[in-house]
Order: structure tokens, then C-alpha cells, then sequence
């Protein structure tokens, strides 16, 4: 399992940057690094990678100290409450997991269908995070679905927020369904911190 995940970890890392060096605005060498401090724009690049595959890139700057958004994006629950806030109350934690138990298996239902998802890799030291989808959606045309998290202080007491996304969809599966669902979510995380 360590080589599957070096794996996932290693070319969600290289593509999510490289995705935001080739197609983010304005982005140059270290793109995801960068960030002006008074940013308010999230950023989201969809870029199809292969046949029904697409990365995702996301950022955004919060407004937030690290110490107040490592806590919810190491803790997938109250992740879930900050970017799914209408699926929070269906969030469970399965086969004994937990917010300190790695790996760790969840789900939680959304309009009728329930996602199965687990905790693969986190780091406390380097503030990161890695969940995978554990079995196909079919209701939402998904296949695979890998998600990396990372914070970062930039800015004196701000953090940047960068999550990069592998989906493997169903063949005639339109990638514009999640390209509004992750742009809705990065509007609702800078909310969660802003209330």
C-alpha cells in the first residue's frame, strides 16, 4: 500500500503544480506558492489529463492562521461542515474510524447518494492530507477520486489553502458538475472562517 500511495502523493504533487504553472492566471515558476497577500479570488484550473480523467487545482487565501485551519482540514468531519455544509449531518465515520485514526473510512449522503471515502495519508508536520474515494459513484459518473489537501501560512498570519483532485469518470460523464461543486466549496471554506 506505502508504493500505491507514494504514488497517488507523488503525481498529485507534480501535476497540481504543474496544472497551476501551465494554466492558472498569471502563474509563472512556483505558481502555487505565489500568492499576492490581499487576494481575495480563489483559483480552480479543470484540465483533462486522459480519457475521462481530469486534475483539479485549487487555491485560496484565508484569512485564517494555520492554527485555526489545520484543525478542520485534518479533521474530514468538520471539513465536510465547512465546504458540504448541507451534508455535514449525514457525515458518519465507518469501521471503527475516526478524526485520529489513519487510515479511516467515512461517508455522507448528498441528494440521495452516499459517498464511501477514506483518510489515506496526513501529515501534522507538513499540514497535508490525502482521502480517497473507495468505491465508484455511479449515480455521479464517478470511477476514481483521489484528493490532496494542503495548508500553508503565507502572509504573516493568513494560509493558503491548496487542494489538487484526480477524478476518473464514467464515459459520458460531464466534468462541468464538479467543476461547480469544487468552485461552490472554495466559496464556502473562506466563509466558514470568515463567520
Amino acid at each position: 500500500m506505502s508504493v500505491v500511495l507514494a504514488g497517488c502523493l507523488t503525481a498529485l504533487l507534480w501535476t497540481g503544480s504543474a496544472a497551476a504553472k501551465d494554466h492558472a492566471p498569471g502563474a509563472g515558476d512556483g505558481a502555487a506558492r505565489k500568492v499576492q497577500c490581499n487576494d481575495t479570488e480563489s483559483v480552480l484550473v479543470l484540465t483533462p489529463i486522459g480519457e475521462n480523467q481530469y486534475l483539479s487545482y485549487q487555491r485560496v487565501l484565508l484569512d485564517a492562521p494555520i492554527s485555526e485551519v489545520w484543525p478542520v482540514l485534518r479533521d474530514i468531519e468538520r471539513f465536510v461542515e465547512a465546504v458540504l455544509p448541507d451534508v455535514a449531518p449525514t457525515f458518519m465515520w465507518e469501521d471503527g474510524g475516526g478524526p485520529e485514526v489513519i487510515p479511516s473510512r467515512y461517508q455522507f449522503t448528498s441528494g440521495g447518494i452516499t459517498l464511501h471515502e477514506e483518510i489515506i495519508y496526513r501529515s501534522e508536520q507538513e499540514n497535508q492530507i490525502l482521502v480517497r474515494l473507495v468505491e465508484p459513484v455511479p449515480e455521479l459518473g464517478m470511477e476514481q477520486y483521489y484528493a490532496f489537501g494542503d495548508a500553508t501560512r503565507v502572509c504573516g498570519n493568513k494560509t493558503l489553502l491548496e487542494y489538487t483532485r484526480y477524478i476518473e469518470l464514467a464515459p459520458g460523464t460531464d466534468p462541468e458538475f464538479f467543476r461547480a461543486l469544487f468552485t461552490q466549496e472554495f466559496i464556502d471554506i473562506p466563509a466558514y472562517f470568515n463567520d
